[in-house]
């Protein structure tokens, strides 16, 4: 269960197969496609041909994008360390953030970029090229705030294995602030384009759902999978469950009500976070 909500896997940029593809949303497809034929080859002249296009963070002009050195020789299930470079969506354009393969995810905060190394530290480096630590034993699932004065983070947490992780926001100056802890793991944090809900996937129905809370730390709401539990889930999936993101990377407001992600296998979903309906999304152009 915990490998299921620190992944940080994101848009598959590996390929897909036919079927999977099939059900992909047009744009997502055009994104991916656009991200191989651009980034890809602008990377292997930087970093050498055997370095792989493992993450894309973000969208736009300020995407990042992370970069393992060459594919491990067999699967071990370990996140790669990763080298960070800034990709402009729109231009095509690659610049080099950080070429160490030291970080596990980076996210634009506004100017500046905010860099996870491998032993929880969180740094944020300011567009005069000066880094500063932001905050230690950081989980990752970095997620911005609409107003890029604040990350939302998975944090983990020390002496207490009844709760695993917990969710925080972290302001510009270094500020921790815990909005949601339960048993468990708590994971995959993101913010509507207004700013006021939080949404985050736990694990503490012991089935994966999506919870809603408020960066003021509001008791969280299950949305989803009420009722629902691990033992029940054993015995095959009910119509009415609805599946966990692959991270919170492949998340997307639609508006500040609607937020529409990957669940992996090229399923895509949209939920409403006042309700909790959600219903897969097969196609359309957002």
């Amino acid at each position: 269960m915990r490998k299921l909500y620190l992944a940080v896997t994101t848009l598959v940029l590996a390929a897909t197969s036919a079927t999977a593809a099939d059900r992909m949303n047009p744009a997502d497809a055009r994104r991916v496609q656009s991200a191989r034929e651009k980034l890809v080859p602008a990377i292997e002249k930087e970093f050498g041909p055997k370095a792989r296009l493992i993450h894309l963070y973000g969208h736009g002009a300020n995407a990042l994008a992370g970069i393992m050195a060459e594919p491990p020789s067999e699967a071990t299930g370990d996140i790669p360390l990763l080298a960070i470079v800034g990709w402009n969506e729109r231009t095509g354009a690659m610049r080099v953030v950080d070429r160490e393969f030291k970080y596990r995810e980076a996210r634009s905060v506004g100017t500046q970029v905010a860099l996870l190394e491998a032993n929880g530290d969180l740094r944020l480096r300011e567009a005069n090229g000066r880094t500063r630590l932001l905050a230690q034993r950081v989980g990752g699932d970095l997620f911005p705030t609409p107003k890029g004065d604040a990350l939302l983070a998975t944090l983990t947490r020390t002496g207490n294995e009844a709760h695993e992780t917990s969710i925080g926001i972290v302001d510009l100056t270094g500020r921790v602030k815990e909005i949601a802890d339960g048993p468990g793991v708590d994971a995959m944090p993101s913010i509507s384009p207004d700013g006021k809900t939080v949404v985050f996937v736990s694990g503490r129905t012991t089935v994966a759902s999506f919870f809603r809370t408020t960066v003021d730390g509001a008791e969280p709401v299950q949305l989803t999978n009420k009722g629902l539990s691990a033992w029940l889930l054993s015995q095959g999936e009910p119509a009415d469950f609805v599946p966990p993101p692959v991270s919170n990377y492949a998340m997307e407001w639609v508006d500040d009500d609607t937020l529409r992600y990957n669940a992996g296998g090229g399923e895509f979903w949209k939920l409403n976070v006042r309700t909790g309906e959600a219903s897969p999304d097969l196609g359309g152009g957002k």
